[in-house]
C-alpha cells in the first residue's frame, strides 16, 4: 500500500504518487480497495465543451454513425459517476462498457470498470505483467521470426473482436503488449470506443435482439461484480 499514495478515484483505486517533475499519471497500475488487486487504470479527458459536427453519413468510415451536435457541458462533478447526466460523457461511458462486455480472451485484456470523475473517464483493467511493443522495439528491432509471432497473436485477438461486431481502430506500438510469458496481448478497444463516441461517432455494433436498459449491460467490476449491480 505504500507505493499507492496517490490519487484516490471512485473511492477505491489508489494511485501511485507521481514523480516531483511531471503530471499525474495518464495511465499507471493501481490498487483497488475493494478487492486487494492490483490493476491498471487509463485516464481520457473530457474536453470542456463538446460540440459534436453533424456529418454526412456519407462521408463516414464504415462502422460509423453520425450524431447530433452536442451540447455544452455543466462544470464536471469531482465525485465518481458510471451513469452521467451529461448525454455526450454518457454516450462515452456507454461506449466503453460496451467493449469491456466482450467475453474474455487470452489475447485480449479485461476491463473491470468504468466511470467519469473530475472532468476525465478513467478505465480500469487487468494488470498485465508486460511491456507495450513500443518499449520492446526502442531496445531492439525484433527478429523475422518474432515479429511473426506477434502479427499472429495480434490477428488472433482481431478475429476475436470481429466475430463479436466489433473494428479495433486504436492499434499501435502502445496498444500492443508483449507479456513476460511471451504471449501477445491487444489493449486499448475501451479506450478508443470511449474516444470515437466523444468525436460525435457510434463505434458499438449493434446486437441482435438488444433491449433497453436492464438488457444484460455492465461492466465487470474487479472481484467479479458487475457494475450496476447491488
Amino acid at each position: 500500500m505504500d507505493d499507492y499514495a496517490g490519487r484516490v478515484l471512485a473511492d477505491r483505486y489508489r494511485l501511485p504518487l507521481p514523480p516531483s517533475d511531471e503530471y499525474e499519471h495518464t495511465e499507471t497500475r493501481a490498487f483497488d480497495t475493494y478487492s486487494g488487486q492490483e490493476v491498471f487504470v487509463r485516464q481520457v479527458p473530457l474536453p470542456e465543451v463538446v460540440e459534436a459536427e453533424v456529418l454526412d453519413a456519407e462521408g463516414l468510415p464504415e462502422g460509423f454513425t453520425a450524431r447530433d451536435r452536442g451540447a455544452r457541458r455543466p462544470p464536471t462533478a469531482r465525485t465518481a459517476t458510471r451513469r452521467p447526466s451529461d448525454p455526450v460523457v454518457r454516450r462515452a461511458v456507454e461506449a466503453a462498457q460496451a467493449a469491456a462486455r466482450i467475453p474474455d480472451h487470452p489475447r485480449l485484456d479485461q476491463v473491470f470498470d468504468v466511470f467519469a470523475e473530475g472532468g476525465s473517464l478513467w478505465i480500469v483493467s487487468e494488470s498485465v505483467a508486460a511491456r507495450s511493443l513500443a518499449a520492446v522495439l526502442a531496445e531492439q528491432p525484433l527478429s523475422p521470426y518474432r515479429a511473426a509471432e506477434v502479427a499472429s497473436d495480434v490477428l488472433m485477438a482481431l478475429r476475436v473482436l470481429h466475430a463479436h461486431g466489433w473494428v479495433h481502430r486504436n492499434i499501435t506500438a502502445r496498444t500492443v503488449l508483449v507479456c513476460d510469458d511471451g504471449r501477445v496481448m491487444l489493449t486499448g478497444l475501451a479506450v478508443g470506443a470511449a474516444e470515437e463516441a466523444l468525436c460525435g461517432y457510434d463505434p458499438v455494433p449493434p446486437q441482435e435482439g438488444e433491449g433497453g436498459e436492464g438488457g444484460g449491460s455492465g461492466v465487470a467490476a474487479a472481484g467479479g461484480r458487475r457494475v450496476g449491480e447491488a
